[in-house]
């Protein structure tokens, strides 16, 4: 069974693996925050780079039956030049880079079947970014690695990029 786009598309927003529908968590304040630095960061980067896009919440489709929306996330152009105008709108695989950025009330349970399908599907690299703890869980193909306060994230299959955890959490510390 395929899931339409409309259905998934109205709020509650919802994202679909494993057989079952899984409502997308309101974002609060901090989660914005993130997001938007995080997109920032990336953008700034793909600019500089010119070799793909950085969005937030696209949806993607990673079979017929799953279909999740990564808060931010990072697509090459050699993938998305192999899509029609329209299949881009909707892309049929995982980014290369996703970024989940936990709410309050999300299960860790959740977070790492979202990463296990991301690899599976494309991925290169999945953020898990805990705005709690102040670290952020990086995995690859490869393994797993959590980044706390001092650290950077850089991998091979993004020249250039380099995101620093201070810089990524520092809206947080803007009202402390």
């Amino acid at each position: 069974m395929h899931y339409s786009a409309r259905w998934l598309d109205t709020k509650p927003y919802k994202e679909v693996y494993d057989g079952r529908a899984h409502r997308k968590m309101s974002p609060q304040r901090t989660h914005a925050l993130l997001q938007g630095r995080l997109w920032s960061l990336l953008d700034a980067w793909a600019t500089r780079s010119g070799e793909g896009e950085a969005g937030t919440e696209l949806r993607v489709y990673l079979d017929p039956e799953t279909s999740l929306v990564p808060d931010v996330s990072w697509i090459s152009d050699v993938r998305l030049r192999q899509l029609s105008p329209e299949e881009r709108e909707y892309p049929p695989f995982a980014p290369e880079l996703a970024v989940e950025i936990r709410s309050p009330r999300q299960r860790k349970a959740g977070i790492a079947r979202k990463t296990e399908l991301y690899l599976a599907h494309g991925a290169i690299a999945v953020l898990d970014v805990d705005p709690r703890g102040r670290s952020v869980g990086v995995t690859t193909n490869e393994g797993a690695s959590i980044l706390r306060e001092g650290d950077v994230f850089e991998h091979a299959a993004f020249p250039g990029l380099c995101l620093r955890l201070a810089e990524i959490f520092a809206p947080l510390d803007r009202l402390a």
